[in-house]
Protein backbone atom coordinates (compact mmCIF):
# COMPACT_ATOMS: atom_id res chain seq x y z
CA UNK A 1 0.00 0.00 0.00
CA UNK A 2 1.24 3.38 -0.36
CA UNK A 3 2.44 5.84 2.29
CA UNK A 4 -0.41 7.81 4.03
CA UNK A 5 0.44 10.98 5.05
CA UNK A 6 -1.16 12.12 8.12
CA UNK A 7 -1.43 14.67 10.90
CA UNK A 8 -2.64 14.71 14.58
CA UNK A 9 -4.30 17.53 16.20
CA UNK A 10 -5.09 18.12 19.76
CA UNK A 11 -4.52 20.62 22.06
CA UNK A 12 -3.08 18.17 24.87
CA UNK A 13 0.16 16.82 24.51
CA UNK A 14 -0.13 13.53 26.07
CA UNK A 15 -2.73 12.79 23.87
CA UNK A 16 -1.44 13.68 20.47
CA UNK A 17 1.89 12.07 21.80
CA UNK A 18 -0.32 8.27 22.58
CA UNK A 19 -2.27 8.55 18.81
CA UNK A 20 1.29 9.29 17.42
CA UNK A 21 2.88 6.42 18.90
CA UNK A 22 0.40 4.37 17.56
CA UNK A 23 0.32 5.40 14.31
CA UNK A 24 4.30 5.05 14.01
CA UNK A 25 3.79 1.14 14.60
CA UNK A 26 1.78 0.95 11.24
CA UNK A 27 4.64 1.28 8.32
CA UNK A 28 1.90 2.54 5.55
CA UNK A 29 1.59 5.86 7.92
CA UNK A 30 3.81 9.11 7.68
CA UNK A 31 3.15 11.66 10.54
CA UNK A 32 3.64 15.04 9.09
CA UNK A 33 2.97 17.27 11.47
CA UNK A 34 1.78 17.14 15.04
CA UNK A 35 -1.11 20.55 15.73
CA UNK A 36 -2.24 22.21 18.50
CA UNK A 37 -5.18 23.59 17.62
CA UNK A 38 -7.26 24.01 14.08
CA UNK A 39 -5.08 26.80 13.01
CA UNK A 40 -1.50 24.79 12.66
CA UNK A 41 -3.65 22.05 11.11
CA UNK A 42 -5.18 24.79 8.73
CA UNK A 43 -1.84 25.88 7.88
CA UNK A 44 -0.16 22.16 7.50
CA UNK A 45 -3.21 20.79 5.04
CA UNK A 46 -2.89 24.03 2.75
CA UNK A 47 0.93 23.39 2.39
CA UNK A 48 0.98 19.66 2.59
CA UNK A 49 -0.99 16.81 0.56
CA UNK A 50 -2.61 15.48 3.89
CA UNK A 51 -5.01 12.05 3.48
CA UNK A 52 -5.67 11.40 7.21
CA UNK A 53 -6.52 13.49 9.81
CA UNK A 54 -6.43 12.81 13.74
CA UNK A 55 -8.94 15.82 15.25
CA UNK A 56 -9.73 16.53 18.36
CA UNK A 57 -12.94 18.62 18.81
CA UNK A 58 -13.04 21.32 21.79
CA UNK A 59 -9.35 23.09 20.99
CA UNK A 60 -8.40 26.90 21.44
CA UNK A 61 -8.45 29.16 18.41
CA UNK A 62 -10.39 26.97 15.85
CA UNK A 63 -11.52 23.51 16.81
CA UNK A 64 -12.40 20.50 15.24
CA UNK A 65 -15.85 21.18 13.62
CA UNK A 66 -14.49 24.75 12.56
CA UNK A 67 -11.79 23.19 11.02
CA UNK A 68 -14.23 21.15 9.17
CA UNK A 69 -16.09 24.32 7.82
CA UNK A 70 -12.87 25.87 6.75
CA UNK A 71 -11.36 23.48 4.61
CA UNK A 72 -11.87 23.22 0.90
CA UNK A 73 -13.71 20.02 -0.41
CA UNK A 74 -10.16 19.64 -2.80
CA UNK A 75 -7.77 19.69 0.72
CA UNK A 76 -10.36 17.41 2.81
CA UNK A 77 -8.58 14.87 4.35
CA UNK A 78 -10.05 11.37 5.42
CA UNK A 79 -11.31 12.68 9.38
CA UNK A 80 -10.92 10.59 12.49
CA UNK A 81 -12.34 12.83 15.49
CA UNK A 82 -10.67 11.81 18.82
CA UNK A 83 -12.66 13.61 22.20
CA UNK A 84 -13.64 13.13 25.45
CA UNK A 85 -17.26 14.14 24.19
CA UNK A 86 -19.81 12.15 23.16
CA UNK A 87 -22.05 14.96 22.29
CA UNK A 88 -20.17 15.96 19.22
CA UNK A 89 -20.74 11.80 17.21
CA UNK A 90 -23.86 12.61 15.17
CA UNK A 91 -22.39 16.10 14.17
CA UNK A 92 -18.89 14.46 13.52
CA UNK A 93 -21.06 11.57 10.94
CA UNK A 94 -22.70 14.76 9.14
CA UNK A 95 -19.19 15.43 8.02
CA UNK A 96 -18.34 11.89 6.66
CA UNK A 97 -16.18 11.28 9.76
CA UNK A 98 -14.45 7.64 9.08
CA UNK A 99 -14.84 7.30 12.71
CA UNK A 100 -15.33 8.87 16.53
CA UNK A 101 -12.79 7.67 18.79
CA UNK A 102 -14.13 8.61 22.87
CA UNK A 103 -11.82 9.39 24.98
CA UNK A 104 -10.16 6.99 26.98
CA UNK A 105 -10.62 4.38 24.21
CA UNK A 106 -7.90 1.13 23.75
CA UNK A 107 -5.79 -0.17 20.98
CA UNK A 108 -8.11 -2.14 19.87
CA UNK A 109 -10.35 0.50 19.04
CA UNK A 110 -7.89 2.43 17.70
CA UNK A 111 -6.63 -0.18 15.05
CA UNK A 112 -9.95 -1.17 14.04
CA UNK A 113 -10.17 2.74 13.27
CA UNK A 114 -6.97 2.85 11.28
CA UNK A 115 -7.94 -0.04 9.70
CA UNK A 116 -11.33 1.49 8.36
CA UNK A 117 -9.71 4.69 7.27
CA UNK A 118 -6.51 2.66 5.38
CA UNK A 119 -9.25 0.93 3.79
CA UNK A 120 -11.59 3.73 2.39
CA UNK A 121 -8.25 5.83 1.56
CA UNK A 122 -7.52 2.72 -0.87
CA UNK A 123 -10.94 2.81 -2.25
CA UNK A 124 -10.49 6.55 -3.28
CA UNK A 125 -6.93 6.09 -4.86
CA UNK A 126 -8.03 3.30 -6.66
CA UNK A 127 -11.33 5.15 -7.69
CA UNK A 128 -9.10 7.84 -9.28
CA UNK A 129 -6.79 5.81 -10.89
CA UNK A 130 -9.31 4.25 -12.76
CA UNK A 131 -10.97 7.70 -13.41
CA UNK A 132 -7.72 8.86 -14.68
CA UNK A 133 -6.98 5.67 -16.81
CA UNK A 134 -10.54 6.47 -18.33
CA UNK A 135 -9.47 10.10 -19.08
CA UNK A 136 -6.23 8.90 -20.75
CA UNK A 137 -7.67 5.89 -22.86
CA UNK A 138 -10.85 8.45 -24.17
CA UNK A 139 -7.90 11.18 -24.97
CA UNK A 140 -6.23 8.38 -27.00
CA UNK A 141 -9.05 7.52 -28.63
CA UNK A 142 -10.19 11.19 -29.36
CA UNK A 143 -6.35 11.98 -30.59
CA UNK A 144 -6.80 8.68 -33.23
CA UNK A 145 -10.07 9.81 -34.40
CA UNK A 146 -8.02 12.49 -35.75
CA UNK A 147 -5.70 10.49 -37.90
CA UNK A 148 -6.80 10.52 -41.74
CA UNK A 149 -8.60 7.65 -42.53
CA UNK A 150 -8.38 7.58 -46.23
CA UNK A 151 -6.78 9.27 -49.08
CA UNK A 152 -9.07 10.63 -51.99
CA UNK A 153 -6.95 10.31 -55.24
CA UNK A 154 -7.38 12.04 -58.55
CA UNK A 155 -6.98 9.83 -61.35
CA UNK A 156 -7.81 10.51 -65.14
CA UNK A 157 -10.94 12.57 -64.47
CA UNK A 158 -11.83 9.93 -62.10
CA UNK A 159 -12.25 10.09 -57.84
CA UNK A 160 -11.11 6.96 -55.79
CA UNK A 161 -11.27 7.01 -52.13
CA UNK A 162 -8.45 4.63 -50.64
CA UNK A 163 -8.72 3.51 -47.06
CA UNK A 164 -5.65 4.08 -45.12
CA UNK A 165 -6.03 0.84 -43.28
CA UNK A 166 -5.69 -0.51 -47.15
CA UNK A 167 -2.04 0.66 -47.94
CA UNK A 168 0.93 -1.41 -47.39
CA UNK A 169 3.81 1.32 -47.33
CA UNK A 170 4.08 4.76 -48.88
CA UNK A 171 7.31 5.79 -51.32
CA UNK A 172 8.78 9.47 -52.53
CA UNK A 173 9.01 9.59 -56.07
CA UNK A 174 10.22 12.41 -57.21
CA UNK A 175 7.12 14.96 -56.48
CA UNK A 176 4.62 12.42 -55.86
CA UNK A 177 3.71 9.82 -52.79
CA UNK A 178 3.29 5.97 -54.33
CA UNK A 179 0.49 4.60 -52.51
CA UNK A 180 0.87 0.84 -52.15
CA UNK A 181 -2.19 -1.50 -51.96
CA UNK A 182 -2.81 -5.30 -52.24
CA UNK A 183 -4.09 -4.74 -55.76
CA UNK A 184 -2.65 -2.05 -57.48
CA UNK A 185 -0.74 1.73 -56.85
CA UNK A 186 -2.05 5.27 -56.39
CA UNK A 187 -0.24 8.54 -56.81
CA UNK A 188 -0.59 10.85 -54.59
CA UNK A 189 0.51 14.79 -54.62
CA UNK A 190 1.80 15.53 -51.50
CA UNK A 191 5.07 15.71 -49.81
CA UNK A 192 6.30 12.85 -46.96
CA UNK A 193 6.35 14.75 -44.16
CA UNK A 194 3.26 16.19 -44.29
CA UNK A 195 1.36 13.08 -45.12
CA UNK A 196 3.16 11.18 -42.08
CA UNK A 197 1.39 14.06 -39.68
CA UNK A 198 -1.86 12.71 -41.04
CA UNK A 199 -1.33 9.36 -40.09
CA UNK A 200 -1.52 7.35 -37.21
CA UNK A 201 1.97 6.64 -35.33
CA UNK A 202 0.79 3.88 -33.52
CA UNK A 203 0.16 2.47 -37.05
CA UNK A 204 2.38 3.50 -39.74
CA UNK A 205 6.09 3.96 -39.37
CA UNK A 206 8.76 6.27 -41.09
CA UNK A 207 11.73 4.04 -41.76
CA UNK A 208 13.45 5.55 -44.48
CA UNK A 209 13.18 9.18 -45.94
CA UNK A 210 11.39 7.66 -49.24
CA UNK A 211 9.06 5.01 -46.91
CA UNK A 212 6.44 4.89 -44.52
CA UNK A 213 5.31 1.24 -43.55
CA UNK A 214 2.06 0.16 -42.81
CA UNK A 215 3.40 -2.67 -39.41
CA UNK A 216 0.04 -4.10 -39.98
CA UNK A 217 1.56 -5.53 -43.32
CA UNK A 218 5.16 -5.54 -42.39
CA UNK A 219 5.98 -10.08 -42.25
CA UNK A 220 9.26 -10.13 -41.43
CA UNK A 221 12.26 -7.28 -39.85
CA UNK A 222 15.73 -8.44 -39.87
CA UNK A 223 18.43 -6.07 -38.67
CA UNK A 224 20.99 -6.62 -41.22
CA UNK A 225 23.88 -4.51 -39.90
CA UNK A 226 25.29 -1.10 -40.33
CA UNK A 227 22.50 0.56 -38.70
CA UNK A 228 20.28 -0.91 -41.41
CA UNK A 229 17.31 -2.83 -41.35
CA UNK A 230 15.19 -5.23 -44.04
CA UNK A 231 11.34 -5.30 -43.88
CA UNK A 232 9.67 -7.79 -45.76
CA UNK A 233 6.19 -6.96 -46.49
CA UNK A 234 2.98 -8.88 -47.02
CA UNK A 235 3.03 -8.82 -50.82
CA UNK A 236 7.03 -9.79 -50.71
CA UNK A 237 8.23 -6.19 -50.87
CA UNK A 238 11.98 -5.80 -49.45
CA UNK A 239 12.17 -2.00 -48.05
CA UNK A 240 15.81 -1.29 -46.71
CA UNK A 241 15.56 1.16 -43.82
CA UNK A 242 17.85 4.29 -43.49
CA UNK A 243 20.73 4.72 -41.07
CA UNK A 244 19.03 7.05 -39.01
CA UNK A 245 15.83 5.85 -38.55
CA UNK A 246 17.68 2.88 -36.50
CA UNK A 247 16.74 4.11 -32.61
CA UNK A 248 13.42 4.56 -33.48
CA UNK A 249 12.82 1.28 -35.26
CA UNK A 250 14.14 -0.54 -32.53
CA UNK A 251 11.93 0.96 -30.49
CA UNK A 252 9.08 -0.03 -32.38
CA UNK A 253 9.90 -3.17 -33.13
CA UNK A 254 10.53 -4.12 -29.63
CA UNK A 255 6.63 -2.28 -28.39
CA UNK A 256 5.10 -4.55 -30.84
CA UNK A 257 6.87 -7.41 -29.98
CA UNK A 258 8.53 -8.15 -33.23
CA UNK A 259 11.22 -9.90 -33.58
CA UNK A 260 14.90 -9.22 -35.35
CA UNK A 261 18.50 -10.29 -35.27
CA UNK A 262 19.99 -9.58 -32.24
CA UNK A 263 23.18 -8.42 -33.93
CA UNK A 264 23.18 -4.92 -33.67
CA UNK A 265 26.61 -3.84 -32.88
Amino acid sequence: MRIIRTIVVDDEPAARTRVVRMLKTDPDIEVVAECRNGTEALETIRKENIELMYLDIQMPQTNGLELMAKLPQEKMPFVVFVTAHDRYALKAFDLNAVDYLLKPYDDERFFTSLARAKDLIEMRHNKQLTGRLMDLMQNHLNVRKEYNEQFVIKEKGREYKVPVKDVLYIRAEGNYLILQTKTRHYLLRMTMNMVETELDPARFVRVHRSYILNMTYVRNARYSGNNEFMFTMSNGQHVLSGRNYKESIAQILSEQRMGWSEDMS
